[in-house]
């Protein structure tokens, strides 16, 4: 069963269970009235609460077959966007010329250059080990008084 017939069978369902809840809720109202000109309110208030107790089920049945028809009318919706948003792209993939040059040559040089070691670990060794040396040091600092390290302005 495809997303379409899904959805027209569903919708057919909630037709059908809003027509039900429409006649409990006229059978009720036509129950409340019968109690107001009638003696006998034990029976009356049994058969409205067993009405009321089946129009809520039908209600949350309701609830869900409307749920799962949104669900296929977003994913109808979707595949229709889909669609047209590959046309869209075949067309323009299709007008668009072919790109004559790569716009990065002169990029090519530099990444296929050898990079030199020595450059590199410097630069790591500056900026990796910096922090570590500088908690060193405060380690080291345990055993002085407050007034030797308190020194972190002047840094």
């Amino acid at each position: 069963m495809n997303d379409e017939e899904a959805l027209s069978y569903l919708l057919d369902i909630a037709h059908d269970l809003q027509k039900t809840i429409d006649g409990l809720e006229y059978e009720m109202e036509r129950i409340v009235h019968d109690i107001a000109g009638s003696r006998d309110v034990g029976d009356s208030m049994s058969i409205l609460r067993e009405r009321q107790n089946a129009q809520a089920g039908y209600m949350y049945e309701l609830g869900k077959v409307e749920a799962r028809i949104e669900d296929i009318e977003n994913r109808v919706r979707e595949q229709g966007e889909r669609e047209t948003e590959r046309t869209a792209d075949q067309k323009w993939q299709e007008e668009m010329p072919a790109a004559q040059e790569d716009l990065l040559d002169w990029l090519r040089p530099a990444l296929d250059a050898p990079a030199s070691p020595q450059e590199h670990d410097q630069d790591d060794r500056h900026h990796h080990y910096e922090g570590e040396e500088r908690m060193l040091e405060e380690m080291q600092r345990e055993d002085r008084e407050p007034e030797d390290y308190l020194d972190w302005w002047k840094r």
